[in-house]
């Protein structure tokens, strides 16, 4: 054996493996940049799949140069399109063309109101009435008692909350939720203050219901699932059988249902995110950046319009379960939307996370209507530039293109706004107050409004 060969092969086998190397941890930092890329624009409000500006989400396998890609991903857009965001005159060109308000629109099919049962609250007491009545219509007593169970039966395992342990009744998890009320709307600095002994300042609610040790052993060792289930589940970690919600999923199965039986809504209702302030360390935490609270669990709520009351919601479970096909926005209207449990006929107004034609084409063949705020860079908006609205047109001008079911609208406010809808026309002759610049002086007048805007600002914007 030549020993020069052997020491040449060695080398190149060293390269080659390298090489190798460097290309694994290549792929994981451009899959790595990818998912920070979709959770910042989930934060931002944006559908990772129905927004990002390549027809799909890159994966790490693709071989080209991804990390290019991803630094022009949000640029991309507005180069293409020009300075202003549109498409160029070149691109989309097509027979069709943006209509104008004098134009007459096609009045939309008219699906009836069919609900399940009768909007409004239901199976309510005679003797309902005080605030602790309605609390436990949502949290009854057998649910209040199996909390209790488990959580004594997870203390007396835990090694670091005194031995041994001194088991807690039914009025000590009242007085202890009580508390935690109480320390919601009044609030202090530390915990400890709310037990303070102090001739200036002294909460006496607290000490007189149990005591500051009392109630911190309760908050460590609250428990909601049977801590042999719990076990179980954790051995499938990191499997598609594990079950992210295990330990709240009881409650979370039984607040829902609680949420159900007790109100029907009305015709208009609403899906909308929101965070719930949290403080322990998981990875299901998120932030949004036009939501007050800086950081916690994001829900999915289907609200009544009307009252606001939330009939049903969802845990935002992370980026692994959601679908790259349809985008998160889709599924998460689509679980919430059930006909089963809602009826037919009702109008769905959602924000421009939601909006997108494929969403409200579906929504339509279960016979559900939708309108909401649409991105223009969104995938199904129309690339029609052809007596699109200009930049710079004056207050109340509006265009509209019609794409079988589905309305696309675009007027100008202050700013420019774009609609889509599967149950309005494009205009009604409905008008709105402005303050318009005339003659270097501003003053109010009245312009031309969608119906669908109005609608909208109606119904979701000044709830």
């Amino acid at each position: 054996m030549d020993p020069k060969k052997s020491t040449e092969n060695g080398v190149e086998d060293s390269v080659a493996s390298n090489d190798e190397d460097l290309y694994v941890c290549d792929q994981c930092s451009v899959a790595s940049s990818v998912d920070s890329t979709a959770e910042e624009m989930l934060r931002n409000g944006l559908d990772p799949v129905l927004d990002w500006p390549s027809p799909d989400i890159y994966s790490p396998d693709e071989d080209c140069n991804l990390q290019q890609r991803k630094r022009s991903r949000l640029s991309s857009t507005c180069s293409a399109a020009g300075g202003d965001g549109r498409e160029s005159e070149n691109d989309g060109l097509s027979t069709e063309r943006w209509r104008s308000l004098d134009e007459t629109d096609v009045e939309p099919l008219q699906l009836d109101f069919t609900p399940v049962q009768e909007p409004g609250p239901k199976f309510l007491p005679s003797n309902c009435s005080s605030p602790l009545q309605f609390f436990q219509l949502f949290f009854p007593k057998t649910m209040m008692q199996s909390i209790v169970g488990h959580t004594n039966v997870y203390g007396s395992k835990c090694k670091d909350v005194g031995n041994p342990w001194l088991y807690i009744s039914l009025k000590d998890l009242k007085s202890y939720i009580g508390l935690v009320i109480y320390t919601g709307l009044l609030k202090c600095s530390l915990l400890t203050e709310y037990w303070r002994e102090s001739q200036y300042f002294s909460p006496s609610l607290p000490a007189h219901v149990m005591s500051y040790q009392k109630f911190v052993t309760i908050a460590n060792t609250l428990h909601f699932s049977n801590t042999i289930e719990d076990e179980k589940n954790y051995l499938k970690k990191g499997t598609a059988a594990y079950e992210r919600f295990g330990k709240i999923l009881p409650l979370y199965q039984l607040i829902r249902e609680a949420c159900k039986t007790h109100f029907h809504p009305f015709q208009n209702i609403t899906i909308d995110e929101r965070i719930v302030a949290a403080q322990p360390r998981t990875g299901l935490k998120q932030s949004m950046e036009d939501k007050s609270t800086d950081r916690g669990y994001k829900l999915f709520a289907l609200t009544d319009c009307i009252c606001g009351y939330t009939w049903d919601f969802l845990i935002y479970e992370g980026k692994s379960c959601a679908s790259q096909n349809v985008g998160l926005s889709y599924e998460s209207v689509m679980a919430l939307m059930d006909e089963n449990m809602l009826g037919s006929g009702y109008k769905l107004f959602v924000d421009k996370f939601y909006t997108s034609p494929t969403l409200f084409r579906d929504l339509l063949c279960k016979k559900f209507w939708a309108c909401g705020p649409v991105l223009s860079t969104r995938k199904g908006f129309p690339k029609i530039s052809v007596n699109r609205l200009s930049k710079n047109a004056p207050r109340g001008t509006m265009r509209w293109i019609r794409d079988d079911n589905l309305l696309f609208i675009e007027w100008k406010d202050s700013q420019e706004v774009q609609m889509c809808s599967t149950f309005h026309k494009a205009y009604e002759g409905d008008t709105v107050q402005r303050k318009v610049k005339d003659d270097a002086l501003r003053t109010l007048k009245e312009v031309p409004i969608p119906a669908v805007v109005l609608d909208y600002n109606r119904l979701v914007e000044f709830q």
